[in-house]
Formats: C-alpha cells, structure tokens, sequence
C-alpha cells in the first residue's frame, strides 16, 4: 500500500468526531424478517456516536413499515426517508442531497446486513483503521461464511433447478473464497486490500465505510466501479477482518424463494431492462437486493 499517493488532502486529524456523529445510511429494500435483524444488530451494537438514516423503497408488504415504526420508537433513526416507487436512481439522489453535510467519513449500508457481536464498537474499529491509514478509501467487513448454502443443499431446495441454486444459493460468488481459508480473518492485521490473492477485489457494497470527499465526486456507484474510482484517485479499497457480518441474502433460497434475479438487475442497471434512469413508477424493482 505505501507506493499509493492519494489524489485527495487526507488528514489523520479525528478531532471533528467531537462535534459530530459518524452518519450511517441505511437502504431498504422490503423482506422484513431482515430488515428487523439488521435494525435489532445496528441498535444494540452501536455504541459509537451515530445518526442512521433509513433510506426505504416502496414495498408492498405492510409489515415493513411496522418493523421501521419499531425502531423509530427506540430512537435508532435520525431520519426516515420512504419513496413512493422502488428504484436503486431514489438512494443515489438522497444519498448525493446529503453529502455536502457530512464529515471526513460515512458508512452505506444495506439491510440484509446483521452486524456481529463485536467487542467494543464496530463502527469505532473502522473509524480508527480508517483515520490511522488515510490510503484507505474504502473499507468493508469480512463476511460470516457459514451462511453459504452447499451447491447439493442448493439443488435439493430448488428441485435440482442448477440456475435457480446457483442464483438464489449464490453459488459463484467469489466471497466464497474466505470459506476454510482462516487467513483472511486473521485477527492480527486490521486490515487486508481487495487486490489478489485476495478472493475478492473490492469491498462489498453491502456494508462499506467511504471516504466523504471522494464520493461528493463520484456520487453512488455499483461496489466495482466505486473500488476503480476510489484507485483512480490513488486509494485503496481494503476489508477489516475485526468486523464481521453476516449476509442474509445467502438464506434467499429458504425464506424469499420468489426473490428474482430479473427484478434484481432492473433494479441495479435500470436502462438495460427499458426502464427510466430516474424513479419511474412503472418500472417497479420489485425486491432490488444484493
């Protein structure tokens, strides 16, 4: 990492953390049996100065709105912003309106995320490693793999459908890689880059810590394209093994077998599937997850 030169002014200074609180986004998608682990995690397990502002895509079923009245009445949300349409086009205008008030760092989440059991704070672990190694532009946690579903697990659940176990089981992912490979979540360096032999080359988008000033330039991209753009301006995109998630998703293939890949890629890459750039309400996402 050291024959990077960032593009950008970073500063080791963390004195603005005394006047404000890290911001969280968080981005809703529906499948309230997630969204209600990731809130319970990310309320009990936040112990560092916070504000989480819940980003939520129309979704049908009521009892996702119950699940975000819930956490409200706990306090977790500085803000709650609901669109009336689903379309990955509403997080990259709210997200990019509200860039210009933040500090040095933020994090983007979304809400198939359970933050583990941590001790301390997870979010003071990725302050720290980020505010000691400005050359870091973006930083993700290590993923729980033993939520991966076996591909024989896979084909049985889905009747031997080889397309539907690899899509729903997430058979080719490449997170795959850290499964019985302790390297990778070795607990003696804070930190590893997203650049080979690792199995993966960027961060997850799923749970990341960012960089403000870059991302007021790039505005929110796809996980891949934001790991090129955080490189092109000499950063790097790197994982902590200290925090580690869990990724629900990978239980699709039991609790949210309707889930569409269709959906999720019109969702994603709205052009290619004829669907508008900006919100449109005839091009409903449907449930647009990772």
């Amino acid at each position: 990492m050291n024959d990077l030169t960032p593009n950008f002014d970073v500063s080791r200074d963390s004195s603005w953390l005394d006047e404000e609180p890290v911001v969280i986004f968080l981005t809703s998608f529906g499948r309230p049996l997630y969204l209600w682990q990731c809130l319970d995690a990310l309320w009990r397990q936040t112990l560092f100065p916070a504000r989480v502002i819940l980003l939520d895509n129309a979704h049908p079923s009521p009892l996702v709105g119950e699940v975000i009245e819930a956490f409200d009445r706990r306090g977790l949300f500085f803000e709650v912003v609901r669109f009336s349409t689903n379309s990955f086009a509403n997080f990259q205008v709210a997200y990019q309106e509200r860039l210009p008030g933040l500090g040095p760092l933020h994090v983007f989440m979304e809400s198939d995320v359970v933050i583990q059991e941590h001790p301390g704070c997870w979010l003071a672990t990725m302050v720290k490693i980020m505010v000691a190694n400005p050359l870091i532009g973006m930083l993700g946690s290590l993923i729980d793999g033993r939520d991966f579903v076996t591909k024989e697990q896979a084909l049985v659940l889905t009747g031997g459908d080889l397309d539907a176990a690899t899509f729903l089981a997430k058979l080719q992912s490449p997170e795959r890689g850290f499964i019985d490979a302790p390297l990778w979540a070795d607990p003696a360096r804070e930190f590893f880059p997203t650049e080979p032999p690792c199995p993966i080359g960027n961060p997850p988008g799923r749970l990341q810590m960012l960089r403000t000033d870059v991302m007021r330039e790039t505005g929110l991209l796809a996980d891949g394209e934001l790991a090129g753009a955080f490189r092109h301006h000499g950063m790097c995109p790197a994982v902590t093994p200290l925090v580690r998630h869990r990724h629900l998703s990978l239980l699709n293939i039991y609790d949210y077998r309707e889930y569409s890949g269709t959906r999720r890629d019109a969702f994603f890459f709205p052009e290619s599937h004829g669907c508008a750039k900006l919100p449109n309400p005839a091009c409903q996402a449907g449930d647009g997850l990772s």
